[in-house]
C-alpha cells in the first residue's frame, strides 16, 4: 500500500547481513507501516538471503527479496533494486543500508519532504558532524571524500557519499539508471551528479549515522580508488554533456522577431 497516498518502497542491499536485517525490518514497519521492503542479496554465504526469505513469508505483499548470483558491487546491486522498483510503478524510492547505521525513524521525515522536493538527501553533516562509534581516521576519510567530490565535480551538498536517499520514481527514470557506471559507494556522488545536472530539486536532512556493531564494513582500497578515479570521470562527463548541449542549441535555427528563421 502507499504511504500518504503514495506507493513507497525502501531498497535494502545485503552482503552478510543476517544479524541486523530482522531488526532493520522490525523498524521500518514500526515507524512506516505502509512502506514496502525490498531486500537485494548477493548470494550472502552467512544466509543472508535466506533470512530475507523468512521475512517475505510472514509479510507477504509487503517485502520482497531479489537474489542476485554474485556480489559486483553496491552500485550495481542498487541498479538491479532500483529497477525491480521501477518496474513495480512505485512512486517513492527509499535507498539504506542493511546494517542498522541508517536509522529508519528518519523515514516519515523523507516521506514528508520528497512531496516538495525530487530527491531528498540524508546528510552526516548538515549541522556539523552527527555521526557515532566513528574513529579519526574513518571519519577523516569520510570528510576528505566529500570534500574532494565537492571540489571536483562542483555541487554543493555537505554529504555527498550518503546512501540515506529518497527519489520520485521520475527522477531515477530520467537520469537512467542503468546508464551509471559505479560499483562502489562511488554510486551515491554518481546518482546525485546525474539529477543535479538535470536540474532536479534536491533537499538535504539531517540524520545522525551510527556505525554498524554488527558484521564487518565493505569498504576497502578498491573502493576508495573507484571513487578517487570515478570522481574525475563524472566532472569530465558533465563537461562533455555542457558541451554537447551547446552544440545542439546552436545549431537549431532560431526564430527571430519577424517569425522567420535567421
Amino acid at each position: 500500500m502507499a504511504e500518504g497516498l503514495m506507493k513507497a518502497i525502501v531498497v535494502i542491499p545485503t552482503y552478510n547481513e543476517r544479524e541486523s536485517l530482522r531488526e532493520l525490518v522490525d523498524e521500518i514497519r514500526r515507524y512506516t507501516p505502509a512502506m514496502h521492503v525490498l531486500v537485494v542479496d548477493d548470494s550472502s554465504p552467512d544466509g543472508t538471503g535466506a533470512v530475507a526469505e523468512e521475512l517475505s513469508r510472514q509479510h507477504p505483499g509487503t517485502i520482497f527479496v531479489l537474489h542476485r548470483q554474485r556480489k559486483e558491487g553496491l552500485g550495481r546491486a542498487y541498479v538491479a533494486g532500483l529497477r525491480y522498483a521501477l518496474a513495480q510503478d512505485y512512486d517513492v524510492i527509499v535507498q539504506m543500508d542493511a546494517d542498522l547505521s541508517h536509522d529508519p525513524k528518519y523515514l516519515p521525515l523523507f516521506l514528508d519532504r520528497i512531496r516538495r522536493s525530487d530527491f531528498v538527501l540524508g546528510s552526516r553533516y548538515v549541522h556539523g558532524i552527527s555521526v557515532v562509534n566513528w574513529d579519526f581516521s574513518r571519519l577523516l576519510l569520510s570528510k576528505l571524500a566529500t570534500s574532494y567530490a565537492r571540489w571536483v565535480t562542483g555541487l554543493r551538498y555537505t554529504d555527498l557519499t550518503s546512501g540515506f536517499k529518497c527519489w520520485r520514481r521520475s527522477v531515477l527514470q530520467a537520469i537512467a539508471i542503468e546508464a551509471t557506471f559505479s560499483n562502489g559507494y562511488l554510486f551515491q556522488i554518481e546518482t546525485t551528479f546525474r539529477a543535479h545536472r538535470m536540474g532536479f530539486r534536491a533537499e538535504e536532512i539531517a540524520i545522525i549515522f551510527v556505525d554498524r556493531n554488527r558484521g564487518r564494513s565493505k569498504m576497502n582500497w578498491r573502493i576508495i580508488g573507484e571513487a578517487i578515479v570515478g570522481v574525475l570521470r563524472l566532472r569530465l562527463s558533465g563537461r562533455v554533456a555542457a558541451h554537447t548541449e551547446a552544440s545542439i542549441a546552436n545549431a537549431v535555427p532560431r526564430t527571430n522577431d519577424r517569425g522567420t528563421r535567421g
